[in-house]
């Protein structure tokens, strides 16, 4: 089904130009510029399938992932008095979303879009909060690097050290688990994360810290390069006591290849993306 928008939605098309010049008697010719509009901005966000942009029948990019305006990319090129553009699937070409730009618009905003990898909706669905709970889902992209995975509250408890290197020593953690052998390319159930509890210190001159981390639900290691580090989600708030008001967050996550044997663990937090 195509989705059709009244507002205005415009996008950087410049290299369009290119595409679009004719040739007259074997001669390339630039269309002529009649106008730029350079007020747009378009939000949005993808998985499941790649999003392709098409202006007047000409693929201009992908989506994938998080859309945002950046740059020049806030600028559409009118050679004609309407331009045409449709976002299509990219595994099967079918167009779900046609949009009609015209010369004299003067607004360039186009509402906030979810593409879940069968249908095209302007929000995310999220749950309200509970009372004080704070609740959280995830999804994990999965790419052939991708497995089951699990996520925990590992509270640390450290030393800080500014004679070496590294200041920050852990002496010890303590785990608390959040959710369990989650699977890849689907959004998992929500879960409630509780208040962690800080457990006594070790050794004087200690401090705790909580971070939550991703591990492989198979090995147990840390799900990105084995790095504790490289595999903590810094973006999730945890609850904490006196917290009078509950709150939901959902995290996309993506294991990135950087190269044969290093990756990054990229996240979002939809929620935040997608506020009602």
């Amino acid at each position: 089904m195509i989705k059709t928008f009244k507002l205005i939605y415009l996008l950087a098309i410049l290299p369009v130009l290119l595409f679009s010049a004719c040739e007259k008697d074997g001669t390339h010719i630039m269309p002529t510029l009649k106008a730029i509009n350079k007020n747009f901005d378009i939000r949005g966000f993808v998985l499941g399938d790649t999003l392709e942009q098409y202006f007047d029948g000409v693929k201009v990019r992908d989506f994938y992932g998080q859309v945002r305006t950046t740059g020049s990319m806030n600028q559409l090129a009118f050679v004609k008095d309407d331009i045409n553009m449709e976002l299509r699937k990219k595994s099967t070409g079918e167009t779900i979303y046609r949009q009609k730009f015209n010369i004299n618009d003067k607004e360039s905003i186009v509402p906030n879009f979810y593409f879940d990898g069968a249908k095209l909706s302007n929000q995310y669905t999220y749950p309200s909060p509970e009372g004080n709970a704070y609740t959280i889902n995830f999804y994990m992209e999965p790419s052939t690097t991708a497995t089951p995975f699990t996520v925990n509250v590992e509270i640390l408890e450290y030393l800080y050290d500014d004679t070496k290197p590294d200041p920050i020593i852990v002496v010890s953690t303590k785990v608390i688990p959040v959710m369990e052998n989650i699977q890849p390319g689907s959004w998992s159930a929500y879960k409630e994360i509780k208040v962690p509890v800080f457990q006594d210190q070790t050794q004087s001159g200690t401090d705790f810290y909580p971070i939550v981390v991703v591990r492989d639900a198979k090995t147990k290691e840390y799900y990105v390069n084995n790095n504790r580090d490289q595999s903590t989600i810094s973006s999730i708030e945890l609850p904490y006591d006196g917290v009078s008001a509950g709150k939901v967050q959902s995290m996309y996550l993506n294991r990135k290849q950087v190269s044969a044997k290093t990756y990054f663990l990229e996240s979002y937090e939809l929620v935040q993306l997608f506020p009602r």
